[in-house]
């Protein structure tokens, strides 16, 4: 089901939270990570298709989305990079983690205030773990 056509799935679904941000990848040594300078989006939204969980990156002058990652509650975190915090050129580096598979994400906030950063993580952590939104805005979860 997943190679037959994905990009039919994308729009197919309720967007939870959607946003300005940027990705990072992860340099050969395994320790730093670049900003890719493409703007962006982060969209984390509930299939209408599997009933699943997705955080998606688009490059957001093609519109293209190059990153559809399915999240199950429980298994994915996503947090400020605390040794990004005193980074002079970029300090608003947030990392989604995946607790099975070890694997981490990085990604650079792109909205113009940096003020709402820990609202919108707050909210794409909850989302990708089906918990209420902190902020009060709508949504009850539903067991598997």
């Amino acid at each position: 089901k997943m190679d037959a056509s994905p990009a039919e799935t994308y729009h197919t679904g309720v967007s939870m939270i959607e946003f300005r941000c940027g990705k990072m990848k992860m340099d050969a040594n395994g320790t730093t990570v670049r900003s890719d300078t493409r703007k962006g989006k982060l969209t984390v939204t509930k299939s209408e298709d599997d009933g699943l969980t997705h955080l998606t990156w688009t490059e957001r002058t093609q519109g293209v989305v190059e990153d559809d990652f399915i999240i199950f509650p429980g298994d994915a975190s996503f947090s400020l990079v605390e040794q990004a915090k005193d980074n002079a050129k970029n300090n608003r580096v947030y990392a989604l983690k995946f607790a099975s598979t070890k694997k981490c994400h990085f990604f650079w906030m792109q909205e113009p205030s940096p003020d709402k950063d820990s609202d919108l993580c707050a909210k794409v952590h909850a989302a990708i773990n089906g918990e209420e939104d902190p902020s009060g805005g709508g949504g009850g979860g539903g067991g598997a």
